[in-house]
């Protein structure tokens, strides 16, 4: 008993250190999200707050992974915008060593719709439809069927079909074009209504940054996660006061170190945002009101 003791108090210390050099060298696993809008949380519970959301096809880095104290495990993941929080691990495929991302290659479908239903076979009325894909998520396609529909690989491996009129059929790797400031506003304006959802990114629900985030990233301009390294941290020009135009973003806090509220511009005088403020939807609002110039602190232009 003596001998093992001593054999594997020796043993440890080179154990601990082999492991923390593996760890050290290893590369991030990489995984791809399998739900429609996955809640990235701040920690590995559900109990805790939701920082972002991951929609369906998005491909992950996964930075660690953990069993939490009720037994569920849980991944530590970055999304492509370098955002990071918590998931529950099986709301990811994880890839093996080697394997493409989702995806990456091939023909690819772009969901344009605000949700793109996807059906065990080519008809709306048979079941229930196997997985929802909100607007920019990015299919695989395994095969094209008629004009109206076109069967596609989901992130878990399942063939499924979805109505062709529900986005665009492309070829990967995904890029997304440059918009005018015009058809960014008319994309905005098809969310007008949604509810307001803290840490959203979908039609389902979505917070301020995350609205703005996905309008710019569709108009072929991608910025960080948050209002307040939108304002700071994404490359965008300032824009002088009264100068502010459509497509520009206006940001709002009590200080400019303290942002935290982003909306866009849809013309000289009016923005687009998502707020709890009047009723927690995405709506118009006007820059001059009252409540708004309170906590006005200035506007950013994407650059040309």
């Amino acid at each position: 008993m003596r001998r093992f003791t001593v054999l594997f108090l020796i043993a440890t210390p080179f154990l601990f250190a082999t492991l923390a050099a593996a760890e050290k060298s290893s590369i991030p696993l990489a995984g791809v999200v399998i739900n429609t809008a996955e809640n990235m949380h701040s920690r590995s519970n559900a109990g805790t707050d939701v920082v972002s959301q991951a929609l369906l096809g998005t491909n992950v880095k996964v930075l660690k992974a953990e069993r939490n104290a009720d037994g569920e495990d849980w991944s530590y993941i970055e999304t492509p915008d370098t955002y990071k929080g918590w998931v529950i691990s099986s709301s990811l495929c994880f890839l093996k060593p080697g394997d493409k991302p989702y995806a990456s290659a091939g023909k690819i479908f772009v969901v344009t719709s605000l949700f793109a239903n996807t059906y065990r076979e080519p008809d709306v009325t048979k079941h229930k439809p196997v997985k929802v894909a909100s607007i920019s998520s990015v299919l695989e396609v395994f095969r094209e069927g008629d004009a109206r529909w076109l069967q596609v690989t989901l992130p878990c491996g399942t063939k499924s079909w979805v109505q062709a009129g529900d986005g665009e059929l492309r070829e990967a790797p995904m890029v997304w074009a440059r918009r005018p400031p015009e058809e960014m506003i008319a994309l905005s304006q098809r969310f007008i209504g949604v509810p307001y959802l803290w840490g959203g990114t979908s039609p389902l629900g979505l917070d301020c940054s995350g609205f703005v985030q996905l309008i710019y990233k569709m108009g072929g301009i991608p910025i960080l996660r948050d209002a307040d390294i939108q304002f700071e941290g994404s490359g965008l020009l300032e824009v002088a006061a009264d100068d502010e135009a459509a497509g520009d973003l206006v940001f709002f806090g009590s200080a400019k170190n303290k942002i935290g509220h982003v909306g866009m511009m849809i013309n000289r005088d009016e923005f687009i945002n998502a707020t709890v403020h009047d009723k927690p939807v995405v709506q118009i609002s006007r820059l001059k009101d009252a409540y708004w110039q309170k906590i006005y602190q200035g506007a950013r232009r994407a650059k040309k």
